[in-house]
């Protein structure tokens, strides 16, 4: 009996001892238990969302390109800034700036002359260096003095269309005040085209490429201003406020500028094509229109103080400011400079 118990339990200790161990509680897979959490990557949080910026041009033409190839080429975006471009009658772009219609306006002129009445503005960029505009006949006239007693027209008051067409007068010994008559005929300079074809109007500064399109049509060159002509055009224009609270963003523009206008300079076809689409003309026009206005675009945006210099000799001539106004006094002269420099160190 005693033999037998003592094998039973000598059994029963075997079996134990051969029993595989139960896994440890750390080793059980945990059906109910969720998934852990990704962490986060380093540095991903969503970029800030663009600033929406408002710039007046005076019309859809190849003196407002390069901020036109800025926006479509995404030169701005690349510093936060989503560029709304408004068309704007340059006679009261200052006005709209300087209410908050807009963040910023490009046309000299305008600008120039409202800050010469306590306006708090400034030019920050020289864009366009030379006019680029060419004054037409219909095929009567057969030169710039035969316009004398003529009707004349512009697109608008104050911007540098109107401004062109009294200089490129002026070149001819004709006021554009007195010698002939000024019909403003819009803000799009395509309706001075009409005009001039339609004979309701016997001369017109045109723009490129609307010059070439209105030659075609039988009317006659008068005039290259850039030929006549070396005074700057347009570029940024910017409130006091701006330089002083957001200089930063100022300089953002005045980079993406010179950037859109180094990308013209360098790439002919597509630039040709988006000009071609944008004015809706033909791949010929756009290639004419772009080998015209290429050379008077400045590639750093820096304003020539002895351009500008005759620019305010001009105006105070044609009394629309007072003379002795200094370019000081009206351009922020450091910040194209510091644009191009910041440009270089991206580059870098």
């Amino acid at each position: 009996m005693r033999r037998r118990l003592l094998g039973l339990v000598t059994a029963l200790l075997l079996a134990a001892a051969c029993a595989p161990a139960s896994r440890p509680a750390a080793e059980r897979p945990a059906a109910s238990a969720p998934a852990a959490p990704a962490s986060p990557a380093v540095g991903a949080s969503p970029p800030p969302a663009p600033v929406a910026v408002k710039v007046g041009i005076a019309a859809t033409s190849l003196n407002f390109l390069p901020a036109k190839v800025a926006v479509e080429q995404g030169f701005y975006r690349q510093y936060g800034l989503d560029v709304e471009l408004v068309l704007v009658g340059a006679g009261v772009a200052a006005a709209a700036q300087m209410s908050g219609e807009l963040d910023y306006t490009t046309s000299y002129p305008s600008a120039v002359r409202s800050i010469a009445r306590g306006a708090p503005l400034k030019l920050v960029s020289t864009v366009v260096g030379a006019p680029l505009f060419v004054m037409l006949g219909r095929p009567e006239i057969g030169s710039l003095a035969d316009l004398r007693g003529q009707p004349v027209g512009i697109t608008t008051r104050g911007g540098a269309q109107d401004k062109v067409t009294h200089d490129l007068l002026a070149t001819a010994g004709l006021d554009a005040d007195t010698d002939v008559t000024i019909l403003p005929a819009g803000g799009q300079i395509t309706l001075l085209v009409d005009a001039l074809v339609n004979d309701r109007i016997k001369g017109a500064a045109l723009s490129a490429p609307w010059f070439i399109r209105a030659r075609d049509q039988g009317m006659r060159v008068l005039a290259s201003a850039p030929e006549r002509i070396r005074e700057p055009q347009n570029g940024l224009i910017a409130t006091d406020e701006q330089l002083t609270r957001r200089r930063d963003q100022v300089r953002h523009m005045v980079q993406a500028e010179i950037a859109a206008v180094r990308f013209i300079q360098a790439n002919r076809a597509p630039t040709t094509a988006l000009i071609s689409d944008w004015l809706s003309i033909s791949a010929r026009e756009a290639e004419e229109a772009y080998d015209f206005v290429r050379p008077a675009y400045v590639p750093d945006c820096t304003i020539d103080v002895t351009a500008m210099e005759r620019f305010l000799a001009t105006e105070a001539q044609e009394g629309n400011i007072p003379p002795g106004l200094r370019v000081e006094q009206v351009a922020d002269l450091t910040l194209a400079p510091e644009a191009a420099r910041a440009l270089a160190r991206r580059a870098d």
